[in-house]
Order: structure tokens, then sequence, then C-alpha cells
């Protein structure tokens, strides 16, 4: 638990969340870390708490079927910790992944530092309204 205290205080000043949603983000981070994998039922298991399994399993689901991420805040955190100068140098990616009968068209925007991507805003194109609005707001915001 160690970690995760300490993963939490680190991000505290960067998210101005409730302290048991940034300790929930700390669990899933370091989960992701030690299973390598985003496989939500590794993920659970990887959860090192008292809690069961099964009951870290729909706490996941819950977190990513709720819980709207503000990328913004994300961006400036990874900037942030990860220290990335500037001029940054940004990727756009598109591509389509399709999960049963359901196809995503997703557009990704992220920034390249040290040979990786961190992508900051993924939108479904089709849904105009929405990447409208991702236009306007990476126009209109700046992240530093």
């Amino acid at each position: 638990m160690d970690n995760v205290n300490l993963l939490r205080k680190t991000l505290k000043p960067h998210l101005k969340w409730h302290g048991a949603r940034l300790s929930f983000l700390a669990l899933f981070l370091i989960a992701l870390f030690r299973v390598k994998t985003v496989n939500l039922v590794d993920l659970s298991i990887g959860f090192k708490s008292k809690a069961k399994k099964e009951s870290n399993y729909k706490r996941l689901q819950r977190f990513l079927r709720e819980f709207d991420l503000d990328y913004y805040s994300m961006a400036k955190l990874v900037i942030t910790m990860m220290e990335i100068p500037e001029p940054w140098v940004l990727s756009l990616d598109r591509t389509e992944w399709q999960f049963g009968r359901k196809i995503f068209n997703i557009l990704t925007l992220g920034i390249v530092h040290v040979w990786s991507s961190f992508s900051f805003t993924v939108v479904d194109v089709r849904e105009k309204r929405k990447l409208q609005y991702s236009r306007k707001n990476r126009v209109d915001r700046r992240v530093y």
C-alpha cells in the first residue's frame, strides 16, 4: 500500500479529485504495471487490496462506464510529470476497431516523447458533435 499512497500524494496536486477517486486511480495504475494488460479480470487480481477480485472487477467497470476523464487535466499531468520539453511533437492517428458488430472509427491526438506517444483525445469520428467540440476545444485550450 505504500506505493499506492505515494502515487496518490503525487497525483493530488495535479488532479482536483476526491480522495477515494485518487486512491482508485493509483491502484488502477499500479495494477496496470503489475499485470501488463488491460484485461479487466487480470487487473482486478492485480489490485492488491482486501476486497474480493469480483468487487474490484465491478469497481473497474463502474469507473470506466461512469467516470468522464478530463483529457485536458490528464495531458497537463503527463506533460508535467514526464517533463516533456517544448516544442512538442504531436501525433494524429485514425484507426478502426471492431467489437462484435459494432465498429468504432477512432481519432486520437497525442504528444510524442522519446519514441512514445501519449494520447489525450480519443473520439469516435462518426459522432460529429463530439468531434467538432474536440476540434474547437483543442484550438481554444493550450496545455501549458
